[in-house]
């Protein structure tokens, strides 16, 4: 399995300093956060083709409504629209979907103005060739799909080839009372999972059986990317790094998880 790094938690604006720290800390490539939104298609991808690394997916978790903005399904289509235009100008293989629910917060039928924002997004997405993938975060982050449970039902009604799933460490453990039987149940949709202890800090900082995960997503045949989005043990989870200090140890939290989670890959060859 190839692994990445979720951009957003090292707090690093500059796009050759980010590139640069991916490549220092051994992944192979990024899930690319924020910084999409303000530096050009052309220089991310001439950055990532530099260093050999992977653009595997785009990240949207801050498009959603301003503070003291309606939720209005229509707008928020419209701002993934955009989303997936600049991510094929990109050439990204996948756009996640984690707050695409805030823009339905309020309506009367929201499970099935969801599936249906989610439908016409999948199908404009089609077009150019991308694959959506909806992250299930716990209900401190968001109003809807909390469990795998509720977002296997969601791909089902939406129903395209081009839609599926985003786990997370970090939120399964706060939303599933197995959450090893969760990841066996997203078999045919799960295209990204994530690392993060129940702490929000690497692998071994708090209670989630990694080992039991990694079997789980082999014996489901998993070969989608992991990706780590840690942080400091105990930090905000939502607040990337904004000091030196909490850098480093993020950097020490994620090379030693990158470690574990190679090192079960090798004891089960």
């Amino acid at each position: 399995m190839a692994m990445g790094l979720c951009t957003w938690t090292l707090g690093i604006d500059d796009l050759e300093l980010l590139m640069d720290k991916v490549v220092e800390l051994g992944f192979d490539g990024v899930q690319l956060d924020e910084l999409w939104e303000h530096t050009s298609p052309a220089a991310i991808r001439d950055s990532l083709a530099r260093r050999e690394l992977a653009l595997m997916a785009v990240d949207a978790r801050r498009i959603g409504p301003q503070v003291g903005e309606a939720p209005d399904v229509a707008q928020g289509v419209d701002a993934y629209r955009q989303v997936i235009d600049r991510a094929a100008e990109l050439e990204a293989p996948v756009v996640t979907l984690s707050m695409l629910s805030l823009w339905i917060r309020g309506h009367a039928t929201p499970f099935d103005a969801l599936s249906a924002a989610c439908r016409e997004l999948a199908d404009y997405a089609a077009e150019r060739d991308i694959r959506l993938v909806y992250e299930v975060v716990n209900r401190d982050e968001a109003p809807m799909i909390h469990t795998v449970e509720e977002a296997n039902r969601l791909v089902g009604q939406v129903a395209r080839a081009n839609f599926g799933l985003v786990l997370d460490s970090y939120h399964l453990h706060f939303e599933e009372t197995d959450p090893v039987a969760a990841i066996e149940s997203s078999r045919d949709a799960l295209a990204i999972y994530q690392v993060s202890d129940s702490t929000r800090g690497g692998i071994g900082s708090g209670g989630v059986d990694f080992e039991a995960q990694f079997d789980a997503l082999a014996r489901i045949g998993f070969d989608g990317p992991v990706i780590m989005e840690c942080l400091p043990p105990m930090h905000d989870p939502v607040l990337p790094v904004s000091s030196e200090g909490n850098r480093r140890i993020l950097e020490d939290e994620l090379s030693r998880s990158r470690e574990i989670w190679r090192g079960y890959a090798r004891a089960r060859r």
